[in-house]
């Protein structure tokens, strides 16, 4: 039997003798041409499939319960992958200076939830925002902490997390205040009901959460100053090709435009 012709739109290709494709070949062909971009083989969503998704422990942004990584940032992630026509990729959670450290040395890393700073804007490309935050720094009411500038942490002990955002904005200040960057937070949680911190830095909201959470009232904490204020983002490496964070940031706002991204705020956050 002679070989099959290829199809073509040519002329030619109709006339008597040539082959033509059957009802299943047109079909599946015109499904193709009717894909969106970001769904085709070498598309920037496509891409999306080969980069590593790397985050922390950080209730209820992103953590860890019966083995699979939930929260704020992470569910919309996975809403976003929906929205790419991708399929669920794995996110890999570890404490924050590890993770940061291999998206300075990996290529292809994605690390959220990051806050955008001006300090950090040129060293990666953003998504976002995620959502608006405050990072503060809390104290138990019981210990009477009064703050009118960072200058007043002068003699006080303060737990944070190692090269976390709130880690950073009190470098300047580890000659005058005892500044204790841990890898979890749960080792603050306990410093701080033994009296052994003054002061924890942490998402002001997510404070609240992650007390309650440690059968903690959460209001027996006060905030005694707001260190930054600033929306946290999913960090691209800056040398990430710009349309693919593009289309990223496109299926992001799509997914953000409905009334799911409120409920899942809502969710985690209120």
């Amino acid at each position: 039997m002679p070989a099959r012709q290829p199809f073509s739109a040519h002329p030619s290709a109709n006339a008597p003798g040539a082959s033509r494709p059957g009802p299943l070949a047109a079909l599946l062909l015109c499904a193709l041409l009717l894909l969106p971009a970001t769904g085709r083989a070498g598309s920037p969503a496509v891409a999306l499939m080969g980069y590593t998704w790397l985050t922390e422990e950080y209730y209820p942004f992103n953590y860890t319960e019966n083995g699979r990584i939930k929260g704020v940032s992470a569910d919309l992630l996975r809403m976003v992958w929906d929205e790419l026509g991708i399929p669920p990729q794995t996110i890999e959670s570890m404490p924050w200076a590890r993770a940061f450290e291999r998206m300075e040395h990996e290529p292809g890393i994605v690390l959220f939830c990051m806050a955008r700073t001006p300090e950090r804007e040129h060293a990666f490309r953003w998504a976002g925002p995620i959502a608006q935050v405050r990072f503060a720094l809390i104290a138990r009411k019981d210990r009477h902490v009064r703050m009118d500038s960072l200058d007043d942490i002068k003699g006080l002990s303060v737990g944070t997390l190692r090269e976390d955002i709130s880690d950073t904005l009190l470098a300047d200040y580890r000659g005058t205040a005892s500044i204790q960057p841990v890898a979890h937070m749960h080792q603050n949680i306990s410093k701080l009901m033994t009296n052994r911190l003054d002061l924890v830095a942490y998402e002001e909201t997510s404070w609240r959460k992650i007390a309650a959470r440690h059968d903690l009232d959460p209001d027996a904490f006060e905030t005694v100053y707001v260190l930054r204020e600033t929306p946290v983002y999913y960090a691209f490496r800056a040398d990430t090709p710009a349309e693919v964070v593009a289309a990223f940031q496109a299926a992001l706002d799509r997914v953000k435009a409905r009334p799911a991204y409120q409920r899942l705020l809502d969710a985690y956050l209120r």
